[in-house]
């Protein structure tokens, strides 16, 4: 890669006086401009080509190859004046970036080059990206280095088979049709306007409660897990943390606007829908603002905000928590099916933070809780191993050998599986991300565990039907009458 950068140094005077200076200062960072670059590969270092002073500014241009690039040797050369022009009381008060070329000789999709923060063009060497205005935060904080690494393009792994580490035994089932159409047939469910999502009623609420009911008592209970009630609605600057994410899948999150509390800016909307009866969604678009926030897409989100930049004792590990309060929203887009695959759906969420020892025991407990659940539910399971991408960093780095196993069920009426529990190890991922510490700087860990008690449920009628009285017995006796739905004449 080649890299050419204008930019400039402000300073806290005008600096004209001290042009010998500065030359020699400069003159003196010819060998910190070449350093961390490998023997024989100086010439992919940084150099200085051009400078000149106006009035308190030192305008510079670098060029560079792919070692020590031009942006690093410009915060180089800033922290050097600094140092040697503080001993004169003149100080650094910023750097900017005017222009900033950078050629990748290689060819990128033009799929990878949309939506960056740059201009971007394809020509016969490979492809220039312009950046223009880049101040002294962005360069500090790799936004650049960040966004190359990003651009690389590597060929897609071959389709692999998943790896089937226990099997439940096979069921005889009955009951072959789709439980959803099932349900809303019988009235237990109605469809709502919003794509994915469904208005729950009295027999399907009641089996829903039985089954996350369940989960607590024989799992989480028995597991010393604590009940916490999280907030669903999340702050982006707590979603940033979040590895892989909003940096990986933003398309899969709800957002939220908080509007204005002024009523009058609403007017013009207040006015048009009483006139015309219409929704003016334009007139929306005037007033609300950029979002702030999403609907919790992971549920354990605010569990490791609470331990944000705090630190825990090692006597007081672990931490177990578990959450039953709401809902989980993703946005599936044209993806949805049924009750298997919604927008928002039921989710009891294990959230732990331990020893690294205590937190692959305390995943490896919570699966075989729910290897048991399924058995007594009479259910046809299995488990497979998994790697998910934003944590494939921390198998490499510990040697972990599974991140994560996911709880499949089979469904009798599509002849497939679907995943109803996912079990994570995080490693260290989570503990770096949100800066959470221990009293003497020992090693410590995260990880969650996620029931998904809709699929839970979908998974449940499919095996047996919506005849309760042909229910597993553990559920029959728990679950009582079944409540009425209400009639309603189509």
């Amino acid at each position: 890669m080649k890299f050419e950068l204008r930019g400039e140094i402000r300073f806290s005077k005008p600096i004209g006086e001290l042009t010998a200076q500065i030359e020699e200062t400069l003159r003196a960072c010819t060998p910190l401009l070449l350093r961390g670059a490998p023997a024989g590969r100086e010439g992919e270092a940084c150099r200085l080509e051009e400078w000149k002073i106006e009035g308190d500014r030192l305008k510079v241009r670098l060029v560079s190859g792919t070692y020590v690039r031009a942006h690093d040797g410009l915060l180089r050369l800033s922290k050097k004046l600094a140092e040697e022009l503080g001993k004169l009381r003149v100080g650094v008060r910023g750097i900017q970036v005017e222009e900033y070329r950078i050629l990748i000789p290689a060819e990128i999709p033009e799929s990878a080059l949309r939506g960056l923060p740059c201009e971007a063009k394809k020509t016969h060497e490979g492809v220039e990206l312009y950046f223009r205005g880049l101040g002294e935060n962005e360069l500090r904080n790799r936004m650049v280095d960040r966004l190359l690494s990003n651009l690389k393009v590597e060929k897609p792994a071959p389709p692999t088979t998943p790896v089937i580490v226990r099997e439940g035994k096979p069921r005889e089932v009955s009951f072959k049709e789709d439980p959803c159409e099932a349900a809303r047939k019988l009235g237990w469910i109605r469809e709502f306007p919003g794509r994915g999502q469904w208005i729950l009623l009295g027999p399907l609420v009641t089996l829903m409660k039985t089954i996350e009911d369940l989960i607590v008592e024989k799992i989480a209970q028995p597991l010393n897990f604590k009940e916490c009630m999280l907030p669903k609605l999340i702050p982006l600057q707590v979603m940033q943390k979040m590895p892989g994410y909003l940096d990986t899948i933003p398309e899969g999150m709800f957002y939220v606007c908080p509007p204005p509390r002024d009523p009058a800016a609403f007017d013009e909307f207040k006015t048009k829908l009483k006139l015309t009866k219409k929704l003016p969604e334009e007139e929306l678009e005037k007033v609300i603002k950029t979002p702030s926030y999403v609907l919790a897409p992971a549920q354990c989100e605010p569990f490791y905000e609470m331990f944000s930049g705090k630190t825990v004792r090692w006597e007081d590990l672990p931490m177990k928590l578990f959450d039953r309060s709401g809902w989980t929203y993703r946005w599936e887009g044209g993806g949805v099916e049924g009750l298997i695959r919604t927008q928002e759906f039921r989710r009891v969420e294990f959230i732990f933070l331990g020893k690294p020892e205590e937190v692959v025991k305390i995943r490896d407990e919570v699966l075989e809780g729910a290897v048991n659940l399924a058995e007594e539910l009479e259910l046809r399971w299995r488990v497979l191993e998994a790697t998910p991408f934003y944590l494939k960093e921390g198998v490499e780095r510990y040697g972990t050998a599974v991140a994560t196993y996911d709880l499949e069920i089979y469904l009798p009426y599509k002849d497939d599986w679907t995943e109803v529990g996912s079990y994570n190890v995080h490693m260290d991922k989570f503990v770096r991300s949100f800066r959470i510490k221990e009293a003497k700087e020992r090693k410590i860990w995260t990880g969650c565990c996620g029931f998904g008690v809709s699929r839970w449920v979908t998974s449940f009628l499919a095996h047996h039907g919506l005849n309760s009285e042909k229910w597993p017995e553990i559920v029959r006796k728990k679950i009582g009458e079944i409540p009425d739905v209400p009639r309603i004449v189509e």
